[in-house]
């Protein structure tokens, strides 16, 4: 049996400190799909999670975010986690990478508070987004228009991955990717 997304490969922004439950969650689904994930990072050798209550498990950075490149990855997933966020934002490559995917029209895939940082890297103006409600004054300051549920606008998916939230912002994910690879089977 053929999986749906055989030969994608995904890249997750993160650093120390990301919402682990998101990343581990979205990471199971697309593997299940035949997906390969790489963890793209700030920080060298080791990632660690954040598990709500404390510093969850440790993950091996596959490439180091001031010498990725977007075109070599057909998607990218953001997971929350206001520590990773915090540190994301602070190089200009977290702009530069994020914006190689929008031109490009790939998918980025914002979980929860990570619209904060499109909203942070410029890159939510004139779309619609949507994320937990304490981030909808940052995304709106940054000329973007707020949805109280979960939104695809042209290729960004962002929406509250908090509780229940989580499994079906993960399907509409998984959804995406397997629309994007579709169409791009059909366009060649």
């Amino acid at each position: 049996m053929t999986k749906a997304l055989q030969s994608q490969k995904v890249a997750v922004l993160i650093a120390n400190g990301f919402n682990e439950a998101d990343f581990l969650t979205i990471q199971r689904a697309m593997i299940e799909q035949g997906a390969s994930l790489r963890i793209i990072s700030t920080d060298s050798g080791l990632v660690n999670g954040w598990d709500g209550k404390g510093w969850g498990h440790n993950f091996a950075v596959d490439a180091q975010l001031n010498t990725a490149l977007g075109i070599d990855y057909d998607a990218v997933i953001i997971p929350g986690g206001q520590r990773s966020l915090d540190k994301l934002k602070l190089t200009a490559h977290s702009r530069r990478f994020i914006g190689s995917f929008i031109a490009a029209m790939k998918p980025v895939i914002c979980m929860g508070e990570a619209v904060q940082l499109m909203a942070q890297t410029d890159h939510v103006a004139w779309r619609t987004v949507s994320g937990p409600e304490s981030k909808k004054a940052i995304a709106e300051t940054a000329g973007a228009t707020w949805s109280d549920t979960m939104t695809i606008d042209g290729t960004v998916l962002s929406g509250d991955t908090e509780g229940e939230n989580r499994a079906s912002f993960v399907a509409a994910a998984i959804d995406m990717m397997v629309q994007t690879v579709s169409a791009m089977k059909q366009a060649a």
